[in-house]
């Protein structure tokens, strides 16, 4: 869609008269299985018997739920949001692996690293993009329980919007368990609490 400067201005206009915005979707939990299929790869080969298939599923909605929540969150002031983001990470750990973050002795260093890659995503999502606003109108547009319009290109482009926000926090979750996994060599927490 092209805009020519007119249309443009009017457009901007109507927006100060206060025009209805747009409703805000839940889009990690649009397509909760996907967003809970990021996981594998934090935990996979992190420990024996460590898998995101042991996270219940009360944990995977309440995951998904919490992600939602950063839509509404000032990026500005997320310490709150973020403190509660890495509790429920180390709830997750703990359920996935045997251990939480203080059983793997990540250590204070480790646990700010993973909270800037939180930030960094509530940034993300706070910045409002161009293809979040997208993924938002598309999810707005559709007609509620509708199961026929959750269209392929619809679905492909939530996954991808879920996708590129979680990349850092996920990244950075999964390389820290697997430093801490090689610090502690072949006693990892799973295995000096009996679990495996």
């Amino acid at each position: 869609m092209v805009f020519t400067p007119s249309a443009l201005e009017e457009r901007c206009r109507s927006w100060e008269k206060g025009a209805p915005t747009l409703k805000r979707q839940p889009v990690f939990s649009f397509y909760s299985d996907y967003t809970f299929s990021l996981l594998e790869p934090v935990f996979r080969d992190v420990c024996h018997g460590a898998d995101h298939e042991r996270l219940c599923e009360a944990t995977q909605q309440q995951f998904c739920q919490m992600l939602d929540r950063c839509d509404s969150v000032d990026y500005q002031s997320c310490d709150d949001y973020v403190d509660e983001l890495m509790t429920l990470c180390s709830d997750i750990t703990r359920e996935c692996s045997g251990s939480s973050f203080a059983q793997w002795r990540l250590g204070a260093d480790a646990e700010s690293e993973l909270r800037k890659g939180w930030i960094h995503f509530v940034r993300l999502i706070g910045i409002r993009d161009y293809d979040w606003e997208n993924v938002m109108k598309c999810l707005s547009d559709l007609p509620e329980h509708d199961e026929i319009s959750q269209t392929k290109a619809t679905t492909k482009m939530v996954q991808q919007a879920i996708h590129q926000k979680l990349l850092v926090p996920l990244q950075l979750w999964s390389f820290l368990l697997r430093a801490a996994a090689g610090a502690a060599g072949s006693a990892s927490p799973a295995k000096r609490q009996g679990y495996v």
